[in-house]
């Protein structure tokens, strides 16, 4: 958040985030489409091999790529999936069902004002989208664009990043 405020921009929503990720594709369970690895394909940079100790770089990288190695979201958005989790500003597991017991889904929601983790209420946390170069498909579904992680504000590993 420091680096997006000092650049002059800001953290996407979650609700921003998987509307660019989609890219106008509802209901697909990948920002590409249907099947992880179409017409055997890699889409995305994933784990493959022996988790956690063995990436075989299959899809042309062990650990971490350069950004854009791999096919834009239809929106032109890159690494979507894979690479890096991607931070979004809001987190709280219950904040869709509030809007939907208030009446409704909002049109872009703006996310909970205040970040809550019934499992650790002292803890600020934070959505995490999209997986990473650590998440092997023989398990993981973080590739799924639905799917969410979440996270402490101040943490900060070699898989977690931001869309820009």
């Amino acid at each position: 958040m420091a680096y997006a405020k000092w650049a002059g921009k800001r953290l996407p929503t979650e609700a921003e985030w998987e509307f660019a990720a989609r890219g106008g594709k509802a209901g697909k369970p990948f920002v590409w489409g249907d099947e992880f690895r179409p017409g055997g394909k890699w889409m995305a940079n994933t784990h493959q091999g022996h988790f956690p100790d063995k990436d075989s770089g299959a899809d042309g990288y062990v650990g971490l790529a350069p950004v854009a190695q791999f096919p834009p979201s239809p929106y032109g958005r890159y690494d979507m999936a894979g690479n890096v989790w991607q931070w979004t500003t809001d987190y709280r597991p219950d904040y869709y069902q509030q809007l939907v017991s208030a009446g409704g889904v909002a049109r872009n929601p703006h996310g909970p004002e205040i970040p809550f983790d019934p499992d650790q209420p002292t803890e600020h946390k934070k959505v995490q989208r999209g997986g990473s170069f650590l998440c092997p498909d023989q398990y993981c579904s973080c590739y799924i664009v639905g799917t969410r992680g979440k996270g402490e504000i101040s943490t900060g590993t070699n898989h977690l990043g931001f869309a820009a």
